[in-house]
């Protein structure tokens, strides 16, 4: 069974070999792998060539349009049954591809989700993955793991129980090409990853969530004040707009808790950007009245009025209460307190 390894290269120059060797040592050899390099300028371009001459590697060249112009590039490139993205500044385990495949042709599954381990810019990890492996075949069951990859029902620890990420999981390429299935740019739309999921599993009939975290995701790439951006909140409400009309047809109750619990976690990530921005880049930004736009949106207080806040974790809960009270500052000192002692 052939798989299409499609990675996306921008300014990785510094990580490309890594990622490359990561690849060299799986213990699964039937691959393609498709190296996009979406018109970098600090020589990545050139570093791809040189993999180029591996057999197996093919380079494609493009101008800049962005990581998922860059990813349909690959797919248009791809040959494989399934097709494996990966980001060329994270690492993986040599069995991810085999655990992956050996799930897939066991289960004769469309989409095989792998967990992943988060690598701190200190080199501490931390596993996100589930204690055991679990199979999606009837509608429902497909039903349960499209809610629960848009939002975690609120007891859950993480924000999304099966994560959004396109990154080290198999997606079967007929679904793909079946279902016209093809990543938005960025530019367009914040975490184009989620849409595509989403797209994917509206036209998926099965899949298989592995206990295995073989998908090494690296926190160090970027600066603060690179990471920036004064207008994400803006681009989530257009997500948060764009999978309330995917689901539009879901009019469970479950379905509306996750689109809520979304909308919570992308605020308060964007409040803790903006804290971080605040605090270690620009002490002269204006937090107070970019979180006070935030808070006061009228979405996210409609759905803070609605949302059962007290049953998501403990440091959740007083953060959506806090968001929910308009407690600008109060964000920003359990936003320290978060940074100081990892609570």
């Amino acid at each position: 069974m052939k798989i299409s390894v499609v990675i996306p290269v921008y300014n990785v120059r510094n990580y490309l070999a890594r990622c490359m060797e990561s690849l060299a040592a799986q213990t699964y050899s039937d691959m393609e792998i498709i190296l996009v390099d979406d018109g970098s300028d600090d020589g990545s371009g050139a570093v791809c060539d040189g993999y180029a001459k591996r057999q197996g590697v093919q380079v494609i060249h493009q101008e800049n349009g962005g990581l998922g112009m860059a990813r349909n590039r690959g797919l248009d490139a791809a040959c494989g049954e399934y097709v494996l993205f990966l980001d060329p500044d994270d690492y993986y385990d040599p069995r991810l591809v085999q655990n992956l495949c050996g799930a897939a042709e066991h289960y004769d599954a469309d989409l095989v989700i792998g967990g992943l381990t988060t690598v701190g810019r200190d080199g501490k990890k931390q596993s996100c993955a589930i204690s055991y492996e679990q199979v999606f075949r009837s509608q429902e069951r497909m039903k349960e793991l499209l809610f629960h990859t848009v939002g975690s029902p609120p007891e859950e620890r993480l924000d999304s129980k099966y994560g959004v990420s396109a990154c080290g999981r198999l997606y079967r390429l007929e679904v793909i090409r079946r279902g016209r299935i093809r990543f938005l740019s960025e530019r367009q739309m914040i975490s184009e990853d989620l849409i595509f999921n989403i797209d994917f599993l509206q036209h998926a009939k099965s899949a298989v969530v592995t206990a295995d975290a073989f998908y090494f995701y690296c926190t160090n790439a970027g600066s603060l004040s690179k990471r920036h951006r004064e207008d994400r909140f803006e681009k989530d409400i257009a997500l948060w707009m764009a999978v309330e009309e995917r689901l539009a047809g879901y009019p469970e109750k479950e379905c509306r808790l996750c689109l809520q619990r979304l909308l919570i976690s992308r605020a308060r990530y964007d409040i803790i950007q903006e804290a971080d921005y605040y605090d270690l880049v620009n002490p002269s930004y204006p937090f107070k009245k970019k979180v006070s736009e935030i808070v006061h949106a009228p979405l996210l207080c409609e759905v803070l009025k609605d949302y059962p806040w007290w049953k998501l974790p403990r440091m959740q809960a007083i953060f959506a209460w806090f968001m929910k009270q308009q407690k600008v500052w109060s964000m920003l000192v359990l936003i320290r307190l978060r940074r100081r002692f990892f609570l």
